[in-house]
């Protein structure tokens, strides 16, 4: 089985730091595109290893990190955590600093290719998956906050951000009234109940009846889906894949508040 680099890197002055695996550079590849990943909520890192071994055959280099609180990576600080149920602003304007904080340590520290002038390879690519959208999205919303410099050093590199399945929250929305809200089921009596549901809920495939709709009316807003992602999913990858502490902690009190 192949193994892959770890390590840690920078998000503040603070001693703050994502932990994060890497693919590695692509062997004689000297345009393969950087791509790094940040995870949704409850579901670690660890959910998109699989891919590692097709990055190299694909000219691209993956690099997973897992966000704030989550394992290996530094956690939040009480009141931190405060300010974000509070919805203010603060709290996304730390982890717009901080996102950009780690790439730009990331492209010096590791000499990535830079974006070719067609953009049609090299350079670094964003995906944000679900709540972990709001990850890269912040260093975008507030650019009165960061440093030029820090900019400056990712431009010749940032391709693209890229968002797969993103939730309401990360764009400041209210959840739809028409949708179902498995943090706020009232069949669910305990937190371990609510923390199993969700599980099923968000991995499950849903034949939605209308989506050119493009109207919450034409979605499938059931329970469960006939397909679900954690019936492939052993003990074993659901103790790698799965963090419901940290996710408790830090992010379902935002979607009851």
């Amino acid at each position: 089985m192949s193994t892959y680099a770890t390590g840690h890197g920078p998000i503040n002055d603070k001693g703050g730091e994502l932990f994060y695996t890497d693919s590695g550079p692509v062997p004689g590849s000297t345009d393969y595109k950087t791509i790094i990943i940040f995870h949704g909520s409850a579901f670690t890192g660890h959910t998109f290893h699989r891919l590692l071994p097709m990055a190299a055959a694909n000219n691209l280099r993956l690099v997973i990190p897992n966000r704030r609180d989550y394992a290996g990576s530094t956690k939040y600080h009480d009141d931190d955590l405060q300010s974000l149920r509070e919805g203010k602003r603060e709290f996304l304007e730390s982890l717009g600093l901080e996102t950009i904080t780690f790439l730009a340590w990331y492209v010096k520290t590791y000499g990535i290719p830079k974006l070719s002038a067609d953009r049609k390879s090299g350079g670094l690519v964003t995906i944000g998956w679900s709540l972990g959208a709001s990850t890269p999205l912040a260093m975008l919303a507030y650019p009165e906050i960061i440093p030029k410099e820090l900019y400056s050093v990712i431009e010749p590199y940032y391709k693209q951000m890229v968002f797969y399945d993103a939730p309401h929250l990360a764009f400041g929305y209210d959840q739809p009234p028409e949708g179902y809200n498995p943090f706020t089921d009232p069949d669910l009596k305990s937190p371990e109940e609510v923390f199993a549901n969700f599980g099923v809920w968000v991995s499950s495939y849903y034949d939605h009846p209308d989506l050119a709709s493009r109207t919450p009316k034409g979605l499938d807003f059931s329970k469960r889906g006939p397909k679900i992602s954690l019936d492939n999913m052993t003990p074993e990858d659901m103790k790698d894949n799965f963090d419901g502490a940290a996710a408790g902690r830090m992010e379902f009190p935002m979607y009851v508040a």
